[in-house]
C-alpha cells in the first residue's frame, strides 16, 4: 500500500516540479520498504512474537528511516512546485502524521519513531523557504510555521486523549470481564451447591415419603391414618419446593432441556380436571378445564413442562380463590398457536403489582406467604418454561374481580399417533428376586419395606463393588442400582456387570437406576452405561413398580406385584 501511495505522490511531484529527483526518491522508497519487510518478517509470521530490546531498536530505526525517506519528497514540492507545491508539501506529512498516529497510538515508542520525522518536515518547510528563497516572505512563512505547530499540538493532544480513553476502556472491559467471570463462577457454584443439596435433602425426604407409603398399606386406626396423611402431604409439599428450586437453578444455568414427544392436550385437560377437582370441591368452587375440539390429536411438546405450567396456574387460582369459579380453557388463537387461559374470581392483583408476580420469590402482597403459603416460584418458573418453548405468559387482573393468566405456546402438530398420557397401573403378578445397591441405611430400609410388602425377595448391598460381587454369586431377576455410592458408583458397577455378561455369555440382568439426578443428559448417560430404566428419588412406589415391569418385560421370571403399589 505504501509503495502504491508513493507512486501516486511521485507522479504528482513529477507533474508539479518536472524534477528528475523524483525518480531517485521513488527508488529510495522502494529500497527502504524492502528493508522494512525483511526486518519485520518475524513479526508478520507470528502475531505473538515479542522482540528483545535489540530487535526493538532495529524496528524503531527502520520506522524512522522509512518515514524520513517517504516524506523527503515534501521539500522538493515546497521549493519547486509553486503554490500548488506548497499545498501538496503540507498535505503529505500531515496525512502521514494522522496515519502513523492512528496505527501506533497503543505503542508509544513506535508512535514517536513514526511521527517525529513527519513533524520535523512540516515545521521546517517555512524555515527552508526563508533559508533558500531570496524573496521569501518571512512574516508569511512565520505564520505558516505557527499554524503547522498548532496543528501538531492539536494532533498530539488528540492522540494522547484517545490513547487514555482506549486504556480506560480496556481497563473497564477487563473489569467487566472479570466481574462476568466471577458471576459465572458464583452461578456455577450455586448450581453445584443446589445439586448437592438436592441429593442430600432427597435422601431423608425419601425416607419420610417411602415409609409413609409403607405405613399406608398397614391397617391403621382412623386417627393414625389422618396423621399419616398429614406427614405424606407435608413431604410432598417439601418435594414440590425442592423441585422448584432445582428448576430455577437449571434455567439460570441454561441446563434445562425440553423432552419433546407427542402430547394429547385433551388428555392433559382431563387429567388437570381430575387432579384439582377434590381441592376445588373442598372450597365449594366451580372448576372447569376444557380443551377446544381443534386441539384434538397429538402435539409435539414437553408434556411434563406443559403440564407443570397448567398445574401451577390452576394451583394458584384454586388456592387464592375463596368463592366463585376457576376455569381453564385450551384453544388455538388466530395465528395457530396453542393458548392456555386460566381465569378465577379471586381477590385480584393491583395493576402496579402485576409485573412483580413473575419475579422469583415475589408474591402479590407481603401477607400472601403468611396467609396462603408458597415460595413465589411457580409463576416465575411458568414464564421461564413458556419462553423456553418459544412462547410467553401474561396476566390481567382487576382487584376484587379476579385474574386471568394467558400462556401462548407455539407448538407443532406431532406426526406420531401415540400420545403421552397417564402411566398405566401395573398388573398383579408373582414375586421376583431383586438385588439392591444403596449406600444410605434409610433408603435401604425404605426399599426393603416397600418391596417386602409386594412379596419381592430383596438382597441389600452398600456400594457398587459389593453389588457386582453379589451378582456374581447368585442369579437375580433385577438390580436396583443407586448412582452415587462410595467405593464404586452405580455407573461403574453397571458397566462392569455388562462387561462380564459379554465375556461369559451370561444372560442380561435388567438394571434400574435409583437417583435424584434425572435430567435428560443424565438419562442418556445411564442408558450408555447399560441401565434399562430410571426411578427418581424420592421413590414413588407405583412409578418404581412401573419401571421394574418395563425393565423385566424382556425377561420375566415373575413380574412385580402391583395391587398394593397402585394404592
Amino acid at each position: 500500500m505504501r509503495v502504491g501511495l508513493a507512486l501516486i505522490i511521485g507522479a504528482g511531484t513529477l507533474y508539479l516540479t518536472q524534477s528528475p529527483w523524483t525518480f531517485a526518491w521513488l527508488a529510495a522508497v522502494a529500497a527502504t520498504q524492502l528493508l522494512d519487510l525483511r526486518l519485520t518478517a518475524p513479526m508478520r509470521r507470528d502475531p505473538d512474537f515479542v522482540p528483545d530490546r535489540a530487535q526493538e531498536r532495529v524496528y524503531l530505526a527502520s520506522v524512522t528511516l522509512n518515514v524520513l525517506v517517504y516524506s523527503a519528497i515534501t521539500p522538493l514540492c515546497w521549493l519547486k512546485g509553486g503554490l500548488e507545491g506548497h499545498l501538496y508539501a503540507l498535505l503529505v506529512p500531515a496525512a502521514g502524521l494522522i496515519n502513523v498516529a492512528l496505527q501506533a497510538q497503543s505503542a508509544p515508542k513506535m508512535l514517536w519513531a513514526g511521527c517525529t520525522p513527519h513533524a520535523l518536515y512540516l515545521v521546517s518547510l517555512p524555515v527552508l523557504s526563508i533559508l533558500v528563497e531570496q524573496d521569501a516572505d518571512v512574516a508569511g512563512m512565520a505564520f505558516v510555521a505557527v499554524g503547522a505547530s498548532l496543528y501538531l499540538a492539536h494532533l498530539f493532544i488528540a492522540v494522547l486523549r484517545n490513547r487514555q480513553a482506549a486504556v480506560a476502556l480496556d481497563e473497564a472491559l477487563g473489569e467487566a470481564q472479570a466481574a462476568r467471570a466471577r458471576a459465572q463462577e458464583a452461578s456455577a457454584a450455586k448450581s453445584e451447591f443446589l445439586a448437592t443439596m438436592s441429593h442430600e435433602i432427597r435422601t431423608p425426604l425419601n425416607g419420610v415419603l417411602g415409609m409413609a407409603q409403607a405405613m399406608a398399606h398397614d391397617p391403621l386406626p382412623r386417627r393414625q391414618r389422618e396423621r399419616l396423611e398429614v406427614i405424606r402431604q407435608s413431604g410432598e409439599v417439601l418435594l414440590v419446593l425442592l423441585n422448584d428450586l432445582l428448576d430455577i437453578s437449571k434455567i439460570e444455568a441454561a441446563k434445562l432441556e425440553l423432552d419433546l414427544a407427542p402430547l394429547d392436550l385433551h388428555d392433559l385437560a382431563a387429567q388437570a380436571q381430575e387432579a384439582f377437582a377434590p381441592l376445588a370441591a373442598s372450597k365449594d368452587l366451580e372448576l372447569s378445564v376444557r380443551a377446544a375440539p381443534e386441539l384434538a390429536g397429538a402435539w409435539r411438546a414437553d408434556a411434563t413442562r406443559v403440564r407443570q405450567i397448567l398445574y401451577n396456574l390452576l394451583a394458584n387460582a384454586v388456592k387464592f380463590t375463596e368463592r366463585g369459579a376457576v376455569a381453564a380453557d385450551l384453544f388455538l388463537d388466530a395465528a395457530g398457536q396453542v393458548v392456555l387461559r386460566v381465569r378465577d374470581t379471586g381477590p385480584g392483583v393491583a395493576p402496579e403489582r402485576l409485573d412483580a408476580l413473575f419475579e422469583r420469590f415475589v408474591q402479590a402482597e407481603a401477607s400472601t406467604t403468611r396467609r396462603y403459603g408458597g415460595s413465589g416460584l411457580g409463576l416465575a418458573i411458568s414464564r421461564d418454561l413458556a419462553r423456553l418453548m418459544g412462547g410467553d405468559i401474561a396476566a390481567q387482573s382487576t382487584p376484587g374481580a379476579g385474574s386471568t393468566f394467558t400462556v401462548i405456546l407455539p407448538l407443532d402438530r406431532a406426526d406420531a399417533p401415540e400420545v403421552v398420557g397417564p402411566a398405566a397401573a401395573p398388573a398383579e403378578v408373582a414375586a421376583i428376586r431383586v438385588l439392591v445397591a444403596e449406600d444410605n441405611e434409610t433408603n435401604q430400609l425404605v426399599l426393603k419395606t416397600l418391596l417386602g410388602q409386594l412379596g419381592v425377595e430383596v438382597e441389600m448391598t452398600a456400594d457398587g463393588h459389593e453389588a457386582v460381587e453379589a451378582w456374581r454369586q447368585g442369579p437375580f431377576d433385577l438390580i436396583l442400582m443407586d448412582v452415587q455410592m462410595p467405593v464404586m458408583d452405580g455407573l461403574a458397577a453397571t458397566r462392569r456387570i455388562r462387561e462380564i455378561e459379554a465375556q461369559t455369555g451370561r444372560a442380561r440382568t435388567p438394571i434400574v437406576a435409583l437417583t435424584a439426578n434425572a435430567m435428560s443428559h443424565h438419562l442418556v448417560e445411564y442408558a450408555q452405561a447399560g441401565m434399562d430404566g430410571v426411578t427418581a428419588k424420592p421413590i414413588e412406589l407405583s412409578r418404581l413398580v412401573e419401571q421394574m415391569n418395563v425393565a423385566l418385560s424382556g425377561r420375566r421370571s415373575g413380574p412385580v406385584t402391583g395391587a398394593t403399589a397402585a394404592a
